[in-house]
C-alpha cells in the first residue's frame, strides 16, 4: 500500500515569492536583505532538483528522509519571514488612531455625554502610547531573534544542499501541471451525446477497416493530446456498419510502457475475459495464435507511446496469423510510432470545426437550453472557443470551469489569459486526464490532502475552503496579488472537481461538496503526518500516537456540547491551521491555551461552536489571516481584533446574537473578507468603514449619512444588503474622495450578482433598536437615493423592500438589469404603477407583495413587446389590497415559460388575462373573493383555491389537465359542481378542506378513477360521502379529518379499494363505525383512528390486511374491544393504542403476531391490559 508521499515544491514556490517581493519591495537593513538574499539563492537551487525528489521518494527512503529536513526547513523559513514581514504592518497599525464618529445615542445632559466622550478618548490614547512603547521594546529583542533564526536556517539549508549532492538528482525545471504526461486507461465504451463533428472522420475510419488492401492493415490515428483519439477510435469500434463483419473484436490500452509480452497477455484477456495466468512468452505466443488464427479480428491498440521498432517487429509477426481483412487501429500523439507501425498514411486528426466546438463548449458551460438566458455571455465564449484551435478536450475543460461562473468579468479573464492558449498542444488543459493522486500537480496534491483533515462525508463550503487553502499557503500564484490567489483557488477546486476528487451536494450560489468515500480513504491514507483529525472517542489515542511536532494543519471534533480540546494537542507549536467542530461553549482559558501554544496559527475555525465571549488574546494571533466565528451566539468583538494586521478572512455569518463591530476593526487594512451576512441584529457598522478598501466581501451595509461611500469599496462582489435606507437623507447620497465631490451611480462599479435594497430591516428583526429610530422619509428622498443606487448589469437578483417612493427608477426598465433572474419587489406601499418587466430577456422568478396603491396592471407592465416574459417561470402577486383588474398583455405569446402562478390576498381582483400562458402547470388564487373566472389554462396541472368566491371552481370545471385541486376556505360553498369531476378524470389528488357548509361530495366522485389521495378536513357539515367510492380503485390514501357530522363510511365503499394503502379518520366525534367491507382493502399498510368518541368497535375480518403494517388507535372512550382477527396480522410493526377507557382487554396472542412488533398500549383507570408476555 502506498504511504503518504511528502509534497515541498509548493511550499518552496510559495516561500521564493515572498523573498522575491520582500528584497524588491520592503526597506531593509543591507545585512539583512544580504542574508534573505542567501536563502533566496539557496531555495533556487533546490527548486531545481525538487520535482525529481518528489518522485523518487516512494523508491528511496533516504530521499523521503532528505525531503522531510527540507520540509521542516522551509515551514521554519515560512514562520520566520511571517514574523518579518508582519513587524511594519504592526508598527503601522500601532500609529494609527481609530476614527470615531458622533454617536447615534444622545444622553438627556449633553455635558455629561461631552465629559464621557473625553474620558473615552484619554483612556484609549493611554493605552495605545502604552503599546507603542511595549512594541519598539520588543522590535528591539525580536530583530536579534529574527538574525539569529535566519542564519539557523540558512545553515540548515547549506547542510541539505550539500546532502543533495548525494542522490544525484535530476536538474528540472520549475514544476509545471503538464511535464507529467497522463497515465489513463481507457475502454470502447463512448457517450455519443458528448462527441460533435466527427462524423466524416468516422465515416472515413470505417471505410478503411471494410476495405481488402493489405496497406490497410495498421490504420494509425495521429493527433495532439486532447483532441479526440480515443473518441474517435471509441466511435469507430461501436459503428453499427462493423457488426459481424469482424469475428473478434479487442481493446488495449496502452498509456504507458510498450513490451511485446504486455501487449500479448492484454490482447489475451479481453478475448478469453479472464486473467492471463501464464507469464512465458512461447506460452502467451501460442495462445494468441490459437484465439486469432483464421479469425478476422480488429484490434485497438490506444495511447501508444513507444516507438521500439524491434519490439513492434515482434508483435507485427505474431499477429499476422488472423484472417484476410484483420485490422489494427492505432492512436498516437507522434508521427515516429505511426510510421514505425504502418506503411500507410496516417489519419491525421485535425480540430474541430468551430461550430462544432461551440455546441460543445455549450453543452459543458450551460445547462441545456441555459445559454438563451445570458446573451451577454456568448460573444465571450466565441472568443474563447478561438484559443481552442478545435481541441474537443480545451472546449469540454473550457466549459466545465466555467459552468458556475456568470459574470462577464470572470468569461474575460479567461479570454484574456495565456494559460489557455494552445501553441504545441502538451498545456495545462491535459492535467484534467490525470485520475489518480500521484499524477496531480503538486499544489493540487497539498490542496486535496487538506481536505483529509475533515470527517468523512462531511460537507464543505467551497469559498470557505479556498479561503483556507490561500490562509495557509497552499495556493500559489506570481506574487502575491491576492486576488488572483483567490482566482487561482477557484481554478484548483474545479479541477478537483472536474477529476471527481469532490462531489457537488449543492448547486445553488453556496456551492457545498463532499469528498466521496473512496476518494476519502485515499486522502487519509496520503496526508501523512502534517494533517491531523482528532475525532470524538478517539481523540486520546490519536493525539498519543502521534508526532504532535510534525503537524501543522489540524481539525478537533467533539460529540454533544463537549468543548475539551486534548491536551496532548498543545504541544503541536507549529499548527498553523486549527478547525474546531463542537456545539459547546469554548472556554477562556482554552482560548487563552490556543493563543499560546499556537502563535503561528494562520487558520482559526470556530465555526457553529457556542463560543459565547471572545477572549482579547485572540489579539496576539497576528499571523492570523483566517477566522471562521460564523453561526456562534457571540454578541460582541473584543477591541484587539484590530491588532490583527494580516487577517483576510473574518467570517461572522448567522450571528444573529451580534449587535455590534469593534470600532478596531476598521484597522485590518488586508482584510478582503468582513461576512456579516444574516447578522440580523447587526445595528450599525463602525465608523468609518469604508477605510476598509480591500473588502470584497460585506454582505450588509447599514449607512446613514454616508451611504455614497460605498464608492470607496471598488473590489465589492457578490452579495449586498443595503439596510435601514429610511435613515438615509439627500446627504448622503454625496461624497468628496480625493477631495473633489462626486455624485453618480455609486453601485455600478461593484461586481455583485445578488442586491437588496432594503427601507427598513426587511423583517429579519423586528426588535432591532434601529426601528426605533426610523422615520418616515419623504418619497422624493427615496426616489433619490434608488436613483443613484443603480446596480451594474451583472446583477442577477435584485430585491427592493419597504420603498416610500410613488415611482420606481427607470434604471428598472434599462439595460440595466439585463441579466436579472429574480426580481423581488416588497412592500413598496406608495408605488402607484408597475415598472415596465416584460422584456427582461433572462428573468426567470419574479414577486411582487404589498403594493397598496396600484389599481391595475395593464400592458405597461409588459412593455408592449410580442414576447412578454420570455423566460419567467414563476410569478407571484400578493397582497395588493386595491388591484382591481389584471388586463391583458396585449399579446398572445405572454409569459410563454410560466410554470407557477400564485395570487394572494387581492380582496378587489375582479379580472385577469384571458389569454397566454401555454405552459402553466401550477397555480394558487387565495382570498380573492371577487374573482369569479379563470382563463382555461392548457396544460394546468396542480390548482389551489382557498377563499374565493364559489362561482370559480365553475372555471375549473374546464381544466381537463389538472391532476391536482386543492378546494380551502370556501365558506358558503354547498355544493361543488359535477361538470367539475366529470370533466377533470386525470385528477390523482382531491383535497377539500375548510368548507363548512358542504353537505357531500358529488355523486359522479367514481368517475375519477385515476384518483390516488382523498382528503377530506374540516367540513362541519359534512354528513356522508357518496357511494362512487367505492369506484376509486386507485386510491392509495383515503383521510378525513374533523368533520363531525360524519357518521360512517357508504357500506361497501372499501370493498373495491384494492390500492388503498392508508386510511386515517381524526376528531370525527360522530362517527360510529368502518364499514364492514374494509376487509377487502387488502392493500392497507396504515389504520389511523384518532379522536372518535362515539366509535363502539372496529369490524371483523381484519385479519384479512395481511399487509397492514401500522394500526394506530387513539382517544377513542367507547371502544370497548378489538376484533379477534388481530393477532393474525403478520406484517404489523407498529400497534399503538392509548387514552382507551374502555378497552378492558387485548385479543389472546396478540403478543405473537410479529417478533419486533413495537407496543405502544396505555391503560386507563384500574383496567388491566394484556398479559405479561404481550408487552
Amino acid at each position: 500500500m502506498e504511504v503518504a508521499s511528502l509534497i515541498v515544491s509548493p511550499l518552496l514556490q510559495v516561500i521564493y515569492e515572498k523573498l522575491a517581493s520582500y528584497v524588491n519591495g520592503v526597506e531593509t537593513p543591507k545585512v539583512q536583505k544580504k542574508n534573505i538574499k542567501k536563502l533566496q539563492d539557496k531555495l533556487f537551487i533546490i527548486q531545481a532538483v525538487i520535482q525529481d525528489a518528489e518522485e523518487r521518494q516512494l523508491k528511496d527512503n533516504r530521499v523521503k528522509i532528505w525531503l522531510s529536513k527540507l520540509r521542516d526547513a522551509a515551514y521554519d523559513a515560512d514562520d520566520l519571514l511571517d514574523e518579518i514581514t508582519t513587524q511594519p504592518l504592526l508598527r503601522r497599525s500601532l500609529k494609527e488612531r481609530v476614527p470615531s464618529e458622533s454617536s447615534p445615542w444622545k444622553w438627556k445632559d449633553p455635558v455629561k455625554d461631552q465629559l464621557r466622550r473625553i474620558q473615552s478618548s484619554i483612556s484609549k490614547e493611554t493605552q495605545r502610547q502604552v503599546r507603542i512603547t511595549s512594541f519598539a521594546i520588543q522590535s528591539i529583542l525580536s530583530s536579534f531573534e529574527m538574525r539569529r533564526k535566519l542564519t539557523d536556517i540558512i545553515e540548515r539549508l547549506d547542510d541539505i544542499a550539500r546532502e543533495m549532492s548525494a542522490f544525484s538528482f535530476k536538474d528540472v525545471v520549475a514544476y509545471k501541471r503538464s511535464d507529467t504526461r497522463e497515465k489513463r486507461e481507457t475502454g470502447p465504451d463512448v457517450d455519443e451525446s458528448q462527441v460533435h463533428g466527427r462524423a466524416e472522420d468516422v465515416k472515413m475510419i470505417v471505410d478503411l477497416l471494410l476495405s481488402s488492401g493489405a496497406d490497410t492493415w495498421v490504420i494509425p490515428i495521429v493527433g495532439i493530446g486532447g483532441i479526440g483519439k480515443t473518441t474517435l477510435a471509441q466511435l469507430v469500434y461501436n459503428d453499427p456498419r462493423l457488426d459481424g463483419h469482424f469475428d473478434k473484436k479487442i481493446w488495449v490500452s496502452l498509456y504507458d510502457s510498450f513490451s511485446t509480452k504486455r501487449l500479448l497477455t492484454e490482447i489475451l484477456e479481453c478475448l478469453t475475459e479472464r486473467r492471463c495466468e501464464s507469464s512465458q512468452m512461447g506460452v502467451l505466443q501460442s495462445q494468441l495464435r490459437g484465439s486469432l488464427y483464421g479469425k478476422r479480428y480488429l484490434l485497438v491498440m490506444d495511447d501508444v507511446w513507444g516507438d521500439d521498432q524491434e519490439e513492434w517487429d515482434k508483435v507485427r509477426s505474431l499477429l499476422r496469423c488472423g484472417a484476410e481483412g484483420s485490422k489494427i487501429m492505432v492512436t498516437t500523439r507522434t508521427e515516429r510510432v505511426a510510421s514505425i507501425m504502418s506503411n500507410a498514411p496516417s489519419h491525421l486528426l485535425e480540430g474541430l470545426a468551430k461550430d462544432d466546438c461551440w455546441t460543445l463548449f455549450k453543452q459543458q458551460a450551460f445547462a441545456y437550453g441555459e445559454e438563451n438566458d445570458f446573451p451577454n455571455l456568448l460573444p465571450i465564449g466565441l472568443r474563447i472557443i478561438d484559443k481552442c484551435q478545435g481541441v474537443p478536450l480545451a472546449a469540454k475543460v473550457l466549459g466545465g470551469l466555467l459552468r458556475s461562473k456568470r459574470e462577464e468579468d470572470e468569461w474575460l479573464r479567461v479570454q484574456e489569459s495565456d494559460l489557455w492558449s494552445l501553441d504545441t498542444g502538451e498545456n495545462r488543459i491535459l492535467s484534467v486526464l490525470r485520475l489518480s493522486f500521484n499524477h496531480l500537480p503538486s499544489n493540487l496534491k497539498r490542496c486535496f490532502a487538506y481536505c483529509a483533515i475533515y470527517p468523512r462525508n462531511y460537507h464543505l463550503n467551497k469559498e470557505k475552503l479556498i479561503q483556507q487553502w490561500i490562509a495557509g499557503g497552499l495556493v500559489q500564484s506570481a506574487g502575491d496579488n491576492l486576488h488572483m490567489l483567490e482566482q487561482m483557488g477557484n481554478e484548483c477546486f474545479n479541477d478537483l472537481l472536474e477529476m471527481s476528487f469532490f462531489q457537488l451536494t449543492s448547486s445553488s450560489d453556496a456551492v457545498e461538496f463532499k469528498i466521496p468515500s473512496l476518494i476519502y480513504d485515499l486522502a487519509k491514507l496520503i496526508a501523512g503526518k502534517e494533517f491531523l483529525t482528532i475525532e470524538n472517542s478517539d481523540q486520546a489515542q490519536v493525539v498519543t500516537g502521534c508526532n504532535l511536532a510534525e503537524t501543522r494543519y489540524a481539525l478537533v471534533e467533539n460529540n454533544y456540547r463537549s468543548s475539551l480540546l486534548p491536551k496532548a494537542l498543545f504541544k503541536a507549536h507549529k499548527l498553523c491551521s486549527l478547525n474546531f467542530l463542537a456545539s459547546g461553549d469554548i472556554s477562556m482559558e482554552a482560548q487563552r491555551n490556543i493563543v499560546q501554544c499556537f502563535r503561528h496559527l494562520k487558520i482559526l475555525n470556530l465555526s457553529g461552536s457556542g463560543i459565547e465571549r471572545l477572549h482579547r488574546s485572540i489579539g496576539d494571533l497576528i499571523y492570523l489571516r483566517y477566522l471562521d466565528l460564523s453561526n456562534t451566539p457571540l454578541q460582541t468583538l473584543p477591541e484587539t481584533i484590530g491588532h490583527l494586521c494580516n487577517l483576510r478572512t473574518l467570517d461572522l455569518s448567522g450571528c444573529t446574537n451580534l449587535l455590534e463591530l469593534p470600532g478596531e476593526i476598521v484597522k485590518l487594512v488586508n482584510l478582503m473578507h468582513l461576512n456579516v451576512k444574516d447578522c440580523t441584529r447587526l445595528a450599525s457598522l463602525p465608523a468609518f468603514w469604508w477605510s476598509m478598501v480591500s473588502l470584497r466581501t460585506l454582505p450588509i451595509v447599514i449607512p446613514g449619512e454616508n451611504l455614497a461611500m460605498l464608492y470607496c469599496l471598488k473590489d465589492l462582489q457578490g452579495e449586498l444588503k443595503i439596510k435601514y435606507l429610511v435613515n438615509c437623507t439627500d446627504y448622503s447620497l454625496r461624497v468628496e474622495p480625493a477631495g473633489k465631490e462626486y455624485a453618480g451611480f455609486f453601485l455600478k462599479h461593484l461586481q455583485l450578482h445578488t442586491l437588496d435594497l432594503f427601507w427598513g430591516d426587511g423583517g429579519e428583526d423586528k426588535l432591532n433598536r434601529n426601528t426605533s429610530r426610523q422615520t418616515r422619509q419623504p418619497g422624493h428622498v427615496s426616489e433619490s437615493l434608488i436613483r443613484e443606487l443603480c446596480p451594474s448589469p451583472n446583477i442577477r437578483r435584485l430585491s427592493i423592500n419597504g420603498y416610500l417612493g410613488r415611482r420606481l427608477p427607470v434604471w428598472m426598465t434599462s439595460d440595466a438589469i439585463h441579466n436579472l433572474t429574480v426580481l423581488e419587489l416588497i412592500n413598496c406601499k406608495s408605488v402607484e404603477t408597475l415598472p415596465m418587466l416584460g422584456q427582461l430577456p433572462v428573468l426567470k422568478c419574479l414577486n411582487i407583495q404589498g403594493m397598496d396603491n396600484v389599481v391595475k396592471i395593464d400592458n405597461k407592465f409588459s412593455g408592449g413587446a410580442m414576447w412578454l416574459f420570455p423566460s419567467l417561470n414563476e410569478l407571484t402577486l400578493q397582497d395588493f389590497p386595491e388591484l382591481r383588474t389584471w388586463e391583458g398583455m396585449g399579446s398572445t405569446e405572454a409569459f410563454p415559460c410560466l410554470k407557477k402562478l400564485s395570487i394572494m390576498n387581492c380582496p378587489l381582483l375582479k379580472t385577469m388575462p384571458s389569454f397566454g400562458f401555454p405552459c402553466l402547470k401550477r397555480l394558487s388564487v387565495m382570498k380573492c373573493p371577487l374573482l369569479k373566472t379563470m382563463p382555461s389554462f392548457p396544460t394546468l396541472q396542480h390548482l389551489m383555491l382557498r377563499d374565493c368566491d364559489p362561482l370559480l371552481l365553475r372555471s375549473a370545471a374546464d381544466l381537463r389537465t389538472l391532476l391536482t385541486l386543492v378546494i380551502d376556505s370556501f365558506c358558503e360553498l354547498d355544493f361543488i359542481p359535477k361538470v367539475l369531476l366529470d370533466n377533470c378524470l386525470l385528477l390523482v389528488s382531491l383535497t377539500v378542506i375548510s368548507c363548512p357548509k358542504l353537505p357531500t361530495l358529488p355523486a359522479n366522485l367514481g368517475r375519477v378513477t385515476a384518483l390516488k389521495s382523498l382528503k377530506i378536513g374540516w367540513c362541519e357539515m359534512l354528513d356522508s360521502l357518496p357511494h362512487g367510492l367505492a369506484n376509486l380503485i386507485s386510491l392509495e390514501n383515503l383521510e378525513i379529518i374533523e368533520c363531525p357530522s360524519l357518521i360512517t363510511l357508504p357500506e361497501q365503499s372499501l370493498e373495491r379499494l384494492s390500492s388503498l394503502r392508508s386510511l386515517s379518520i381524526e376528531n370525527c366525534n360522530g362517527f360510529t363505525s368502518l364499514p364492514r367491507g374494509m376487509q377487502h382493502a387488502t392493500a392497507l399498510e396504515r389504520l389511523t383512528v384518532m379522536y372518535c368518541s362515539n366509535l363502539a368497535s372496529l369490524p371483523d375480518g381484519l385479519q384479512n390486511l395481511l399487509v397492514l403494517k401500522s394500526l394506530t388507535i387513539l382517544s377513542c372512550p367507547d371502544l370497548a374491544s378489538l376484533p379477534d382477527g388481530v393477532q393474525h396480522m403478520k406484517m404489523l410493526q407498529n400497534l399503538e393504542i392509548r387514552i382507551c377507557p374502555k378497552l378492558m382487554a387485548l385479543p389472546k396472542k396478540i403478543g405473537g403476531i410479529a417478533p419486533f412488533v413495537q407496543f405502544f398500549v396505555t391503560k386507563s383507570q384500574k383496567h388491566v391490559l394484556p398479559p405479561a408476555n404481550n408487552a
